[in-house]
């Protein structure tokens, strides 16, 4: 959206995303009380604002002050907001607004050229659509699989990457880095299961998972880019705390990292 902190003027993308709001809203308010329901669960539960003097008797009046608040927000609060109204029920929307917005926003964000898309109620980081679908699919292997530990350290890689207004990169790197090891010992569980014993953890390499049929050329792919995660999770290898693991890491290579964990428990699990 912008580049500045706040907005003094709508951009293409947040006149956008108001007019979203605007046409879907107005369109199903017959009761003409919609906006003065958003607007006081709005001022509730997010602006966390006095509710008192709000023109809470004028659905119109109403509308102007939402709008007044929408477009004063820093750019990554509009993203929150609109999460807000999709996922809590004190936003006030009725649940066919809810998903005539939901039907409406990737449609828009990609016309309107944003680096991110709506999957689950959440805003995700978008660079491409095949990067963007991996995730996706990791995440529905995981939880289709009912993997705890996977599943919960999956979520929350996508979630530090999509962190606003900055994203937590090693943080993303470190969770994506340990989903894989996760699903690696799963893998390698169903080896160890006939013969007896526990499958080890085992963080930054799938070499003991490869009797599930992966080749030994891309087991050693695989733990070069594995091990170059690792390395900038900060998490500690044989031990030892990595330098490298307090360096800044650049947001590019950590979502390309979290794509390739993701394209990886995809792999693991087919």
């Amino acid at each position: 959206m912008e580049t500045g902190e706040r907005a003094t003027s709508g951009t293409p993308l947040r006149n956008s995303l108001w007019n979203l709001l605007f046409r879907v809203l107005s369109s199903t308010d017959f009761a003409r009380i919609a906006w003065t329901a958003v607007l006081r669960g709005a001022c509730l539960s997010f602006f966390k604002e006095p509710i008192d003097e709000l023109p809470l008797s004028d659905n119109d009046a109403s509308r102007l002050a939402l709008k007044d608040r929408f477009f004063n927000l820093p750019e990554h609060r509009v993203y929150d907001l609109f999460e807000f109204l999709l996922l809590d029920d004190h936003g006030g929307l009725k649940e066919m607004d809810r998903k005539l917005i939901r039907r409406g926003l990737n449609d828009l964000l990609e016309r309107e050229g944003s680096n991110v898309r709506l999957y689950h109620n959440r805003f995700r980081p978008y660079q491409d659509v095949l990067g963007f679908n991996e995730m996706a699919q990791a995440g529905d292997t995981v939880r289709l699989f009912d993997m705890a530990a996977a599943q919960l350290h999956m979520e929350t890689a996508v979630a530090y990457l999509s962190r606003r207004p900055e994203p937590d990169s090693r943080g993303a790197i470190r969770e994506a880095v340990l989903a894989v090891a996760a699903v690696a010992r799963e893998v390698a569980a169903r080896e160890v299961g006939r013969g007896g014993g526990d499958a080890p953890l085992v963080v930054g390499s799938v070499a003991h998972a490869a009797a599930a049929g992966i080749p030994a050329e891309s087991v050693r792919g695989i733990d070069l880019l594995l091990r170059r995660a690792h390395t900038l999770s900060g998490l500690p290898i044989d031990g030892v705390e990595s330098p490298a693991g307090e360096e800044p890491v650049d947001s590019r290579e950590a979502h390309f990292l979290v794509v390739f964990a993701s394209s990886l428990i995809v792999y693991l699990k087919g």
